[in-house]
This record gives C-alpha cells, structure tokens and sequence, in this order.
C-alpha cells in the first residue's frame, strides 16, 4: 500500500532503509544527516530514524558525489561509476509489527544518468510529489577536504501524525556560522573530554540527560530517563580496558550546522568530533556522535 500516511498509530515506528553503490553520499532526513561515506563501495542498511523524524511533512535528500579512492589522498574521482545508485525509502509501522510497513517517501537514484533519467525508477506515491533534482548544489567543504557536490534528490514525505512529539531541538535558536559560535560549542565538547579524563560517570550522565529524555521518548522506552542511558550506553567507554582516549582535536575541524539550522556539530571532514577512543592494539577509532541545539537562553544543550 503506498499512498499510505504515518496516521494514527499508537508507536509509530520509523525506519530508513539505505542501498548504496559505488558513490559517495550524504542521506539526510529533515537535513539530519544519517549515513555519510566518502569512499563509496556497495552498502545495504537500515536505520531508527524516530529522532529525526517530525510531525507532518518530512524531506528526504540524497546528496551524492563522484567517491573517493581508497585513501583520502587519492582525491575524489572525476566522474560517477556507470552502476552508481542510491535508493532510500523511509518507512512507517506500527512498533512491533514490521511486516506492515508503509512507504511515506522513497529516492531511486542513478547519478551517472542524465538528469532526465536519474530519479525515473523511484517509486510513484498517490498524493506525493515527484523526486526534485539539481546538479549545481554548493560543494560539502571541510578545512581540509572539498566533496564535489554533483546531483542532489530531494522528496517531502507523506504527513506523519500531527501527535507525533515535537522535539527541543525544534524550537532552538536557528544557529550561525560564527567564531564565536564554534568557540563556545567547543567549550562544551571539552567539558565532555575531561569527563571521560576523569572517569566521571556522574558528570558525563548529568551532560547526556537532556539527549537520555529524547531517546525514551523517541523510542517509547518504560523506566524513564534511566532507560534512555542505558540505550546509550552513557559513559561506556571508561570501563574499555582496550581503549584509550585520544588527545583533545581542534585542527581541521568546523562547526558543521543542520536540521535546516536548528543543530550544530564540530566534526572534521571523516565526521570525527573533537576526541575520540583508540583502541590500544588494532588499529579501530571508536567515535561518538554528539549533536546539540541552542536553546532560547543561548545554552547549547546535547541532544543527539
């Protein structure tokens, strides 16, 4: 059934299934992004995407870019490979009873074709628009590193229930692209860091409370905040014997801003934030994604 809206579901359930061939992307949901890479392989996934997801009509975009080679330094190649493709569909269900699920929006995308063809195997949707694309859309630049941006889809979703809860981070201060800006969130991801440096679970709990609140809510979990720690896993990492935290990266890193300006970032150009754990004997990064809005006061609050 595809004409089918997220409509009256006591726990909607929302997923977004991701098949990803030699092209490098950026899948962003409301302008959140959920699945970055560079290198463009062949992936297949799916994703929880009830944080990201809002009442009413939501936006899905496929951003893609010729990939890179297998190391950053090889550059990014001129032009898409002939089997590049990308599809994303974002689905809805009722939680518990996935073999019911619903299509709200869905990308079929062959960036190697003309415009005229790219988006032609995406799915047609009663009462949805057609997939709109453009191939001028301003490059990804990071300080160290340019994604040339070359076809981007965009597509509105069917509506999600209007009772569907509205997040904090909605309400935020719509964020610059200011020194000041990345000077003070930094402060917030050093406060962070010397959590971890000082093994203080209390602290690190107290800085995760805020995000503990939306994922309980996002995911309908019993127990409260608690619950949402612990789908968390807050503070895991003192306790990895195996790992040790990183010195504390400033170089090459942005204030990266989305959610259409209602959240920000620092991240460097592989979507590292500003520490990360190493393992201490395989050569593995183990990174946290951390996400935060400003609220009307001008606090950054994490809630991602």
């Amino acid at each position: 059934m595809l004409n089918a809206q997220a409509a009256e579901y006591k726990k909607p359930e929302f997923t977004l299934a991701l098949t990803i061939t030699g092209v490098g992307v950026d899948i962003r949901l409301n302008d959140i992004s959920i699945e970055f890479d560079m290198f463009g392989g062949h992936s297949t996934m799916t994703y929880d995407v009830n944080p990201s997801v809002i009442a009413g009509v939501n936006e899905l975009q496929v951003i893609t870019y010729p990939f890179f080679g297998k190391t950053r330094e090889e550059g990014q190649t001129k032009k898409y490979h002939e089997e590049a493709e990308v599809k994303a569909t974002l689905y809805a269900n009722e939680q518990g009873d996935s073999s019911n699920k619903k299509i709200l929006t869905q990308i079929h995308l062959n960036p190697g074709l003309s415009l005229e063809k790219a988006v032609s195997d995406s799915v047609q949707i009663e009462g949805l628009g057609d997939v709109r694309l453009d191939d001028k859309g301003q490059s990804l630049t990071y300080p160290a590193i340019t994604f040339n941006q070359q076809v981007v889809a965009t597509r509105k979703s069917l509506p999600v229930q209007n009772n569907y809860p509205r997040w904090a981070w909605q309400d935020g201060q719509i964020i610059e692209d200011t020194p000041e800006n990345y000077d003070s969130l930094l402060a917030v991801y050093r406060e962070i860091y010397d959590a971890y440096a000082a093994k203080d679970r209390q602290k690190l709990i107290a800085l995760h409370d805020h995000a503990a609140d939306e994922f309980t809510t996002a995911y309908y979990l019993d127990g409260g905040r608690a619950a949402g720690h612990a789908l968390m896993e807050t503070g895991e990492m003192i306790d990895d014997i195996d790992s040790k935290l990183s010195d504390f990266i400033t170089r090459k890193t942005k204030l990266d801003i989305y959610a259409n300006g209602r959240m920000a970032r620092i991240v460097n150009a592989a979507q590292y934030h500003p520490f990360v754990f190493l393992h201490k004997t395989m050569n593995i990064v183990h990174t946290m994604k951390f996400g935060f809005y400003k609220n009307q006061q001008g606090e950054w609050i994490m809630i991602r």
